[in-house]
């Protein structure tokens, strides 16, 4: 009972005869309540804060894994202190990592796939880890990276996060994120409404991050947060204190300026783990530490068999960002949680991305009435020592998949996961116990197994085909989002995702998937930059491949319908006032030039207006 009732029954009660019986019984009452209170409040204080951090393209790049030229003291400190999970695989690219994250599955049964052609919207029906811990009373944030959707109803601030401070797109500076970002004094999103931040991009997610800890702290509410960092993913910037030290011990600029990113990350780690430690807070703080793939190809570079050279590390094994080899995958995770009183520092078991949802679900005991359905599995037993139940005859499926159903088995990657074997590309088996290097095919020795795997491959593929197939469609027209924003890095076919491939005319291709809510008229406004910049179809671009552009006609489908105007150069945008029925429809768009140039509209806005 909450103690406002029991003062309405008070109120009901006070002329009565017996009001000092009821007072005696109220009193009573309202000590229950303040002590059922107290103890409420008392055990969501105690539940285990969770952050799970997660960085972008830095391979196994850290001096406690043996990077003999990059110092990582803070790091290397933290993961003395945590368990490493030795044998933990990320997807092989990044949109995928991240939804396996959040969801506890394959990224293929979830829309966001890929990390561009219309394949990186998670879909909404997705239980995210931040709906379930909001569920059981923790305060969610999430921080910097995002990339499963930048449009409602898909972005963080939609799948559960109460407070959001990101960028858009998959990296500072592709085309959906504000216009002109740098690393430095950028414009992200809170909330979804655009704010300027003073800082380097990493001290920035980290403020943030400190700030909303400590004011739930401050509430004496438990939290859940993200932190996903954009480094170090291209475009390679940091301050030169950073770099130069590199360069002048001889390393390539870009690899310098890779670790002087990792660099300034691990100075963020310690200020991350001493404010935890000055709220109190450290050891009751279970902290996730991972990377979403392997490492960048500017900063270790690979032979045409993807065996890296002497120009950098990569703990001895092959391939890199986006490889099906094992380094492409098999990454640093480190799990921290003092008060979890762990009996293992290494755990060798197999363990995956989807696994961390189901983990921290089982060590802060947290339940959901929502269905799951995971792929991922908890590995909280291995923590203690234990087997996890069911693990020796687990295998992972990590793909990259070619977009077009009609050739997926050409030009893409496999790695089927079986123990210490490896499935490779449908045609190389190895044993990653005896050839961690992947460097000997056992495919003609052991052709049963090569066989099996890739029957079980076959059927996994099969079984996730609907799911793949099926288009996350934009919603347009919807009461709650009347207005929608829609980028060239969705295009079905062939994306523009980057501010450069505006500045330089990239040609993209395809439609959007899109779904119209309603019937009705509507503003389709194209526009070759984001309409708040100003900038005209012919503004002067950057870069050495910027092209001349006199644009002078627009075009537009939607479905069997099509609209065209007559544009000036000087022009900002054309808006096209069309009704449209209700449905699912592809829509997309032509702009013309005197240069007999033709480009998609790299904008589009759609708008509901009646």
């Amino acid at each position: 009972m909450r103690i406002t009732e029991c003062a309405e029954i008070f109120g009901t009660f006070s002329n009565d005869k017996n009001i000092k019986r009821m007072k005696k019984i109220l009193l009573l009452l309202l000590l229950f309540c303040g002590l059922t209170l107290s103890y409420t409040g008392m055990a969501q204080k105690n539940k285990p804060n969770v952050i799970v951090i997660m960085s972008d393209d830095q391979g196994n790049n850290l001096g406690c894994l043996g990077n003999p030229w990059l110092k990582t003291p803070n790091i290397d400190k933290f993961a003395n202190e945590s368990v490493r999970l030795n044998n933990f695989h990320q997807a092989i690219m990044c949109t995928p990592s991240r939804t396996a994250m959040m969801t506890g599955k394959y990224s293929l049964r979830t829309g966001a796939w890929r990390t561009s052609v219309g394949r990186s919207n998670m879909r909404t029906e997705e239980v995210t880890i931040a709906e379930v811990f909001k569920e059981n009373g923790y305060a969610t944030g999430q921080f910097g990276k995002w990339h499963l959707g930048d449009s409602w109803p898909f972005r963080a601030q939609d799948q559960g996060f109460e407070e959001t401070v990101n960028f858009k797109c998959g990296g500072i500076s592709q085309i959906s994120d504000y216009w002109g970002n740098d690393y430095f004094d950028d414009t992200y999103y809170h909330n979804g409404e655009p704010k300027q931040y003073e800082g380097y991009c990493t001290d920035v997610f980290f403020n943030e991050t400190i700030r909303y800890a400590k004011e739930c702290n401050a509430e004496d509410k438990p939290f859940m947060i993200y932190l996903a960092l954009n480094v170090a993913h291209l475009p390679a910037i940091v301050a030169e204190e950073y770099s130069k030290p590199w360069v002048e011990k001889g390393h390539p600029q870009k690899q310098a300026i890779y670790y002087g990113m990792i660099t300034n990350l691990d100075e963020n780690m310690g200020r991350l783990t001493a404010a935890l430690e000055k709220e109190g807070i450290k050891d009751n703080t279970i902290i996730v530490f991972t990377t979403d793939d392997g490492t960048a190809g500017y900063a270790a570079q690979f032979n045409e068999n993807e065996w890296p050279t002497k120009q950098g590390f990569n703990m001895g094994q092959r391939g890199g960002k986006g490889s099906p080899y094992e380094g492409g995958h098999r990454l640093f995770s480190f799990f921290h949680y003092p008060n979890g009183n762990f009996k293992s520092k290494e755990v060798d078991a197999l363990t995956s991305v989807m696994d961390i949802l189901p983990t921290v679900m089982d060590i802060c005991d947290v339940k959901t009435i929502q269905e799951l359905d995971q792929d991922g599995v908890s590995f909280k037993p291995a923590l203690y020592g234990k087997p996890i139940p069911g693990n020796d005859e687990r295998q992972l499926f990590l793909v990259k998949l070619n977009p077009n159903k009609d050739v997926l088995f050409k030009r893409n990657k496999y790695c089927v996961i079986d123990g210490d074997w490896r499935w490779v590309g449908r045609k190389e088996l190895y044993n990653v116990k005896d050839d961690r290097a992947q460097k000997n095919n056992l495919a003609d020795k052991y052709p049963d197994r090569a066989k099996a795997m890739d029957d079980a491959l076959i059927v996994w593929l099969d079984k996730n085909a609907a799911d793949r197939e099926t288009p996350v469609r934009f919603l347009l027209g919807a009461k709650e989002h009347p207005k929608i924003s829609l980028t060239t890095q969705d295009l079905w076919e062939k994306s523009a995702f980057s501010q450069g491939h505006v500045q330089n005319l990239e040609k993209g291709s395809g439609p959007w998937k899109v779904t119209f809510v309603k019937d009705g008229k509507y503003n389709v406004t194209l526009s070759r930059y984001p309409l708040y910049t100003g900038l005209a179809f012919n503004a002067k671009t950057k870069g050495k491949r910027s092209k001349e552009f006199t644009a002078n006609k627009a075009k537009l489908s939607i479905g069997k319908n099509t609209y065209e105007k007559d544009i000036q150069a000087t022009d900002t945008h054309v808006t096209f006032e069309v009704d449209v029925k209700a449905g699912d429809t592809d829509l997309e768009t032509w702009i013309s030039s005197v240069e007999d140039i033709t480009i998609p509209s790299y904008f589009v806005d759609v708008e509901l207006i009646n």
